[in-house]
C-alpha cells in the first residue's frame, strides 16, 4: 500500500507536506520474514531491520526469529527502562520505520497483561537488592574456600568426595549468578554484567558465559520450537517430539544444519529413558566444548572476547593445580568426575522446565489471538518447580521459569512476588500456570522420553549417505 501525503500549517504558517505512513497487516508483514527482507512491528510500527540486525547487541539470530511478527511483547519484555530499554528506544528513533500495522482489537488479556507489565515496574520489581547479592557473594567465596580447603587436605576416597560434593555446589551456584548477568539481571548494566558473568562463567566455572547468553536468549524468544530452539535440539541423544525425526530429522534454524534421524539417532533416541541421566552426569564436559566452539568461532560477534578467552584458559589450569594436591591419581580423577556428575543435577532440572512440555513449528506460536502470542507462547512450553523457603537457595531462582519466562529481567529475588500476581491473572483468564515437584518433573521427563523413544523404534530412518556421521566423514558439517 503506497504512502499517502498530506499537508499542515507549521506554528510559523509555514505549509510542510508530510507523507503517512502505509498501513500493512499482519498476514503482509509476515511475508516479510527473511535476511533479506527483515520487518518487525513494535507497537503498531514496523520497521525494517534488513541492514541493521547485524548490529543488534543481543545477536541478530534473534530478530531473524521474530522477522515478520509482531514483537511487541518480546521487545518490551526484554527492553525494561532499568536495563537496556533506554538505548533500545534511541536505536528504534533511528531506525527505518516503513510502515504501520493495522490496528486490531485489543483482548482483555492482552490489556490486563500489559497494565501487570506496568505495575511491576511502578512496583520496583526491577530494582536489585544489594543485600541479596553481596550475602549471595558471601556465599559463594565461602562455598570456594570450603571446597579448596577440602581439596588441598583431601588425603582419603570419603574426604575427596566431600570436596567433590562442595566444589559441585559451587559450580551450580555459581551458574544461577551467570545466568542473572546473561539477562542484565544485576547491575542492568550490560558491560558490568559481563564483566560480572565472565567472573562466575569462563574464569571460575570453565562456561562461556557469552555460549550461554547466545544459546538461552534464542530459547527465551522461541521456547520449545522444533525448528528454532537449541534448547531442544539435542540429536541425536535426544528427541522430545517425534516432529524431530518423524519425517527423517528437523533443520535447525540455531545451528543452520540438518538434525538426520539415522541409525545412531535411531539407536540412542530408542533408549533415551535409561541414558538421560547417564547422559546428564557428564553433560558438562560438552558445555566446555561448546563454549571454546562459539568463541573460536569469529563469525560470530562475541562481546570482549579476548577477555572471555583468557578466563576459560585461566580455569583449566587453576583446576588442575588444586586437583594436583590430591595424594593419587585415583583421587584426583574421583574428584573431576564426581563434582561434575554432582553438577548436573542442573541440567536435570533445566530439562525438567521444558522438556515436558508441549512444541510447536516455526518461529511463531500459531493459533493465539493477535497481542496475546507470547505470554501465552511461554505458558504453553515452560513449568515451574515446586519449592519452598528451605530449598529455594539450592534452585537459584530456575524452579520459577514460567514467570522469568514472561519477565525475563526480574530479579530472582523479586520473582515470587511477580509470579503471585501472574497467577492472578491467569486465574482471571483461565489460563494453566503448571508448577509441579521435583519428583513429579522427573517422573513426568521419563514418561515423554519413553513415549517419544518408543514413536523412534517405529520411525524410518534416512539413507547412510545422508546421515551427519556420512556427512562427518566427508567434512560437509
Amino acid at each position: 500500500m503506497p504512502p499517502c501525503s498530506q499537508e499542515i500549517k507549521t506554528p510559523k504558517g509555514v505549509n510542510i507536506k508530510v507523507t503517512a505512513k502505509p498501513v500493512i497487516t499482519l498476514d503482509e508483514l509476515k511475508t516479510h520474514n527473511t535476511k533479506n527482507s527483515l520487518w518487525i512491528s513494535i507497537d503498531d510500527k514496523v520497521y525494517d531491520l534488513t541492514k541493521w540486525a547485524a548490529h543488534h547487541p543481543g545477536g541478530e539470530h534473534l530478530l531473524h526469529n521474530l522477522g515478520g511478527q509482531d514483537a511487541s511483547a518480546v521487545y518490551h519484555a526484554f527492553h525494561t527502562s532499568h536495563g537496556s530499554g533506554i538505548k533500545a528506544e534511541k536505536i528504534l528513533r533511528n531506525l527505518s520505520h516503513v510502515a504501520t500495522l493495522a490496528p486490531h482489537t485489543e483482548s482483555k488479556l492482552e490489556v490486563d497483561f500489559r497494565e501487570l507489565r506496568e505495575k511491576i515496574e511502578r512496583d520496583g520489581m526491577y530494582d536489585t537488592s544489594w543485600t541479596f547479592y553481596l550475602g549471595l557473594a558471601l556465599w559463594l567465596s565461602t562455598i570456594l574456600a570450603s571446597a579448596i580447603y577440602l581439596t588441598v587436605t583431601a588425603d582419603s576416597f570419603g574426604s575427596t568426595l566431600l570436596a567433590a560434593f562442595v566444589y559441585a555446589l559451587f559450580l551450580q551456584q555459581c551458574a544461577f549468578v551467570g545466568h542473572d548477568t546473561a539477562h542484565n539481571g544485576i547491575t542492568h548494566d550490560r558491560k558490568t554484567d559481563i564483566l560480572i558473568g565472565i567472573v562466575v562463567g569462563p574464569l571460575l566455572t570453565g562456561i562461556s558465559t557469552s555460549w550461554w547468553k547466545r544459546s538461552h536468549n534464542a530459547h527465551h524468544v522461541v521456547t520449545n520450537s522444533v525448528m528454532y530452539d537449541p534448547d531442544i535440539q539435542h540429536m541425536p541423544v535426544f528427541a522430545i517430539t517425534d516432529e524431530q525425526f518423524k519425517n527423517g530429522g528437523t533443520y535447525s534454524k540455531y545451528h543452520n544444519k540438518i538434525f538426520h534421524f539415522d541409525a545412531a539417532a535411531k539407536f540412542l533416541i530408542s533408549y533415551q529413558h535409561y541414558l538421560f541421566y547417564p547422559i546428564m552426569a557428564f553433560a558438562r564436559w560438552n558445555l566446555y566444548v561448546q563454549s571454546w566452539l562459539l568463541l573460536l568461532n569469529f563469525d560470530v560477534v562475541v562481546d570482549m572476547r579476548s577477555t572471555e578467552i583468557g578466563a576459560m584458559i585461566f580455569y583449566p589450569l587453576s583446576l588442575a593445580y588444586l586437583a594436583s594436591h590430591l595424594p593419587s591419581a585415583s583421587l584426583v580423577f574421583t574428584f573431576l568426575i564426581v563434582s561434575h556428575m554432582l553438577a548436573g543435577i542442573l541440567h536435570v532440572q533445566i530439562c525438567i522446565s521444558h522438556f515436558t512440555m508441549p512444541t510447536y513449528s516455526g518461529a511463531s506460536f500459531e493459533g493465539a489471538p493477535a497481542g496475546e502470542h507470547f505470554i501465552r507462547q511461554q505458558l504453553h512450553t515452560s513449568m515451574d518447580l515446586d519449592s519452598g523457603w528451605w530449598n529455594d537457595w539450592f534452585y537459584g531462582g530456575l524452579q520459577w521459569q514460567v514467570v522469568h519466562h514472561i519477565f525475563p529481567r526480574v530479579p530472582r529475588h523479586n520473582l515470587p512476588i511477580v509470579k503471585e500476581q501472574l497467577q492472578a491473572l491467569c486465574k482471571e483468564h483461565g489460563l494453566v500456570y503448571k508448577s509441579v515437584g521435583w519428583w513429579a518433573g522427573n517422573a513426568e521427563i521419563v514418561n515423554v522420553l519413553y513415549d517419544t523413544a518408543m514413536k523412534a523404534r517405529q520411525s524410518k530412518m534416512v539413507n547412510f549417505e545422508e546421515s551427519m556421521i556420512w556427512q562427518a566423514m566427508q567434512a560437509e558439517g
